[in-house]
């Protein structure tokens, strides 16, 4: 009972940190744009290096905090890897681009619309909303399974 309170509270974090941040986005690219803010490159390539960064360094913040604060045991030194892995694969595969279209910019763009500023566009030549689902799911999936293996109990 104790390990599933750990595990609600720790989803409870990731997912409050994702909200923030899906907020602080739409606040940059929603809010500012209201009183002038300006396209640029040149604040727009820090912020696109400052954005993803603050996921991963929060991602290792969440697992060593989980590791100090546990027994460091193997299955805890598991469990702190798969709590770090998990908040960089569901930001790779853009739960927070989600969140910001659905929480906060009033629904998803049209299918038909080219997401010009994510960077899979530029990998694969196209990206739209239907691959951002996609990418988010697959995101989804491969979290679930990781945690499936993680906390399984060996017989």
């Amino acid at each position: 009972m104790r390990d599933g309170l750990k595990y609600a509270a720790i989803a409870l974090l990731v997912l409050s940190f994702f909200c923030i941040m899906s907020r602080i986005d739409f606040v940059v690219h929603g809010t500012l744009y209201d009183y002038g803010l300006q396209f640029s490159y040149e604040w727009a390539l820090e912020y696109w290096v400052l954005y993803p960064a603050a996921f991963v360094i929060f991602a290792l913040a969440a697992g060593l905090m989980f590791w100090l604060g546990s027994s460091k045991t193997p299955r805890d030194l598991k469990i702190s890897a798969a709590i770090t892995a998990t908040i960089i694969i569901l930001m790779i595969g853009g739960l927070q681009d989600v969140m910001f279209f659905v929480l906060w910019a009033g629904g998803l763009p049209p299918a038909d619309v080219v997401w010009w500023w994510n960077p899979w566009r530029y990998i694969l030549g196209s990206w739209s909303s239907v691959s951002q689902i996609a990418s988010m799911l697959l995101a989804l999936s491969a979290t679930i399974l990781l945690w499936t293996q993680t906390i399984r109990k060996r017989t």
